[in-house]
């Protein structure tokens, strides 16, 4: 439960603020997701079922490699947090940073067991048995759900990514993640739709700094000066860091792709 309490303390105190800021244009991104593709909805009730084209689906632990994969034919992009039983509590969407209101927000993770993450959806290569879904970092097979057989191993959502709590924003400089002694510098270079790639870690963290030293600022600092910061001739920036991800391409330890604001960004290793 180290997740949600770092959730909880972090997000629920800045959330509203964190609405103020408009991130990339809402419409371009959704074009940028939709064109040609399908959009896939969640099962609040049960996390392991998305629909695709009006049709239910049930996810398979069943996985397949990048070479298993067919036409990308749709999208959920989202990030889910569901309780100990497999249901959907609130939802993220990684194109419209589409959070429940805070008092909602609030009440749900203190409930929370999980997030996990879901992206896009497959057709599988010359067969139209199943569908492949990117989720938890993996590509898992998707049936029919009136097709799932008892002996199917559901897909495990109890399951986590092994990086999960290993990116930190730096305590000196808040453009920086830390990762394992590792040091990556956020860029101002947005990470294409298409090659975004497998969640890596979750953040979820707001952090105010100093425009010019990039120094995070205490609550001490805060309380002591105007929202701006121009009273004190000091200028100030929120950023609110929400995922980590992969670059398609290119290896996670040369850079990675971090969603700040709602847009993705490339931090470069240092």
């Amino acid at each position: 439960m180290d997740l949600i309490k770092k959730i909880t303390a972090s997000l629920l105190a800045d959330i509203i603020v964190v609405f103020s800021f408009t991130g990339c244009s809402l419409q371009r991104m959704i074009e940028e997701y939709s064109a040609n593709k399908e959009q896939c909805y969640l099962n609040t009730e049960n996390v392991t079922q998305f629909s695709y084209m009006g049709a239910a689906y049930t996810i398979l632990d069943d996985t397949v490699s990048n070479g298993g994969l067919g036409e990308w034919v749709g999208y959920i992009r989202r990030l889910a947090a569901v309780d100990e039983t497999g249901k959907i509590l609130f939802q993220d969407s990684m194109e419209t940073a589409a959070f429940q209101p805070p008092t909602d927000l609030a009440g749900c993770a203190q409930k929370a067991a999980y997030i996990i993450p879901f992206l896009n959806v497959y057709a599988a290569p010359n067969t139209d048995d199943y569908l492949i879904v990117d989720v938890n970092g993996g590509y898992h097979k998707a049936v029919r759900s009136e097709k799932v057989k008892d002996t199917d191993p559901v897909f495990d959502f109890k399951s986590a990514p092994s990086m999960i709590g290993k990116f930190e924003i730096d305590p000196e400089n808040a453009t920086r993640l830390i990762c394992g002694g590792a040091v990556y510098q956020v860029t101002s270079e947005p990470v294409p739709a298409d090659k975004l790639g497998s969640y890596i870690d979750i953040i979820a963290k707001s952090v105010t700094f100093d425009t010019e030293t990039k120094r995070p600022l205490s609550k001490i600092d805060l309380n002591k000066l105007d929202l701006t910061g121009e009273a004190a001739g000091q200028g100030r920036e929120m950023w609110f860091y929400t995922a980590v991800y992969e670059i398609y391409g290119t290896d996670k330890k040369e850079a990675v792709a971090v969603k700040i604001n709602n847009c993705c960004y490339i931090a470069k290793r240092q």
